[in-house]
């Protein structure tokens, strides 16, 4: 299905799930729904309860790194690894490559060796084994690889544009020429380029399974034809998707406005000045000041904004005008969520304590005596510490997860977020800082 920006992805294919389960005879545990982050999962799992109350709970729905993480916990014996393995967050990686080569001076692909088994030593795995060693799994024991064919028979796969070349070739495994395979995605939303993802995965895909059938989605949901126009213009001159149409549903005629800054500390100004007006003055300050008119009361919230930028080095000029102003703000990236300064500091607390403790019980002692920053983090992480066993399992989430999953939609606040993190959201007014030549 080629399925254009805002024209409901998620929504279509768990309406297809539904559909399966209700009208073909489909069990829940058969039909496999793989998307690329945990928040895209929880909104397909939330989508699925509102259509099949009761049974929703039964269908597998995850990345694929959780997937990949799922097949290693079953069979790591198979692979030589310890039933307590963990997945490894990136500094952890770093830190045994480094050593590794530190210790040899030897060719790359021994180096690469070395670094597997000092891994294995410690009992970790890294982000990129959560693919490659259930892939070589599957593929050299042809009987496991037909028990889970058998136990997902039916699969879909979400922002298809985003897959690299491993991720396929697990699909192409798990899915049989003539299985039942659904996949969902837009070629020019293919963002993830530097991962190694691809957008001509969709004609490989045509080539691969030749009896599938395409379906173009061109209705958007979100937007009105002021922005859809302006969107279409963008990305006319590099679009992968021949003639392509997007139809608004909505009859919003908001228009996009171009504002020039001389420099990012002015465009963050202009932001901040434009947020506290479209509210109605957040603050005493600004009234003030005279930056916002006491009497123009506006009907936005705090939560109603969102200001997106290319990369995370952008936010610092952004959260010094947002907090000088005294607006609350949550900042998110697409980064390692075990990378983020406030959840390293309370998980090496955690690694230090008590064995019989819970994770959810380590994480509120951890807590105790930290800034209110890495307090907050604690309180974001209680979802994860709660469904796992133990401390693995929790740094192994932790690992597969990004700083883009602690984005709460409830807070009444703006939200910071990279063009990454913020796919799939929606937000009435939106900013888009930085659009210049080089950025």
């Amino acid at each position: 299905i080629i399925a254009g920006p805002g024209t409901g992805k998620t929504r279509t294919l768990t309406h297809r799930i539904a559909h399966l389960i209700a009208s073909h005879g489909a069990t829940p545990e058969q039909c496999l729904a793989i998307t690329f982050t945990n928040r895209a999962a929880r909104e397909m799992r939330d989508r699925l309860e509102q259509l099949l109350p009761g049974s929703a709970a039964r269908i597998p729905v995850m990345t694929f790194h959780a997937l990949g993480h799922s097949i290693l916990r079953q069979h790591a014996d198979t692979l030589g690894l310890p039933a307590s393995f963990r997945v490894a967050n990136e500094a952890e990686a770093k830190a045994v490559l480094s050593e590794t080569l530190k210790a040899s001076g030897r060719q790359a692909a021994e180096d690469g060796e070395a670094y597997q088994k000092a891994m294995r030593a410690r009992g970790l795995v890294d982000f990129d084994d959560l693919i490659r060693l259930p892939l070589d799994l599957l593929a050299s024991h042809p009987e496991l690889l037909t028990a889970y064919r058998e136990r997902y028979r039916w699969i879909s796969v979400d922002e298809f544009q985003d897959i690299d070349e491993d991720q396929y070739r697990l699909i192409r495994l798990l899915a049989s020429a003539d299985g039942n395979l659904c996949v969902i995605g837009d070629p020019d939303q293919a963002i993830y380029g530097f991962r190694g993802t691809d957008g001509l995965c969709f004609e490989r895909f045509a080539q691969d399974f030749a009896g599938a059938r395409t379906v173009e989605l061109t209705w958007n949901y979100r937007s009105g034809k002021g922005i859809l126009g302006a969107s279409l213009q963008i990305v006319a001159p590099a679009s992968r998707v021949e003639d392509r149409v997007l139809q608004a549903l909505s009859e919003d005629d908001t228009k996009v406005v171009i504002h020039e800054s001389p420099t990012d500390k002015a465009e963050a100004e202009f932001v901040t000045h434009t947020i506290e007006r479209l509210i109605g003055g957040s603050t005493f300050f600004s009234m003030d000041s005279r930056r916002v008119d006491a009497g123009e009361e506006g009907s936005w919230s705090f939560s109603d904004f969102a200001v997106l930028y290319r990369t995370d080095a952008q936010a610092a000029a952004l959260v010094e005008a947002l907090a000088r102003s005294g607006m609350p703000f949550q900042k998110r990236s697409h980064v390692p969520l075990a990378e983020a300064p406030s959840v390293r500091e309370i998980t090496a607390v955690m690694q230090d304590m008590d064995g019989a403790l819970t994770p959810a019980q380590r994480l509120d002692r951890a807590s105790m005596g930290l800034p209110p920053e890495a307090r907050l983090a604690a309180q974001a992480l209680r979802p994860i510490a709660a469904r796992c066993r133990d401390t693995e399992s929790f740094l192994s989430e932790l690992a597969m997860a990004s700083d883009a999953d602690l984005w709460d939609p409830r807070a009444e606040a703006i939200s910071l977020l990279t063009l990454h993190a913020s796919k799939g959201l929606e937000f009435p007014v939106v900013f888009i800082a930085g659009v210049e030549d080089g950025l």
